[in-house]
């Protein structure tokens, strides 16, 4: 009896068993290759979402900070209003006193341009 491979049938049953292999193995790499650069492609998409809401943060900090230093600035100069409306406003004061007094005003955003604290350091 002859062994298998040395018959055209047996013969030809190997090959296509080589062919089929290998159709195979490319067929699992070509599917690899696949998921790798969708991989790829979700991750990128991820990090530039990220990105963005992290860009949109910062942009809502900064106007929320903005927006609670006009509510400082307006609160600020309505008490400065209500001061020097009051009854006895003009009358005199201690120096040592109006300086430490005028010293915290302007250390305030409202009072920057003063002409007054402009002699003042700004205490940041």
């Amino acid at each position: 009896m002859k062994a298998w491979l040395t018959t055209t049938a047996g013969r030809a049953m190997a090959a296509l068993a080589i062919v089929t292999l290998l159709a195979g193995l490319l067929t699992l790499d070509r599917c690899q290759a696949a998921r790798t650069a969708h991989t790829a492609a979700k991750l990128a998409t991820g990090q530039a979402d990220a990105a963005v809401q992290s860009g949109a943060d910062a942009v809502n900090t900064v106007g929320n900070r903005m927006s609670a230093d006009a509510a400082i600035d307006t609160i600020t100069q309505e008490n400065r209003d209500a001061i020097t409306k009051a009854d006895g406003a003009s009358a005199p004061v201690a120096a040592p006193v109006r300086d430490a007094g005028l010293r915290s005003l302007c250390g305030r955003a409202a009072y920057r341009g003063n002409p007054r604290c402009v002699q003042h350091a700004d205490p940041r």
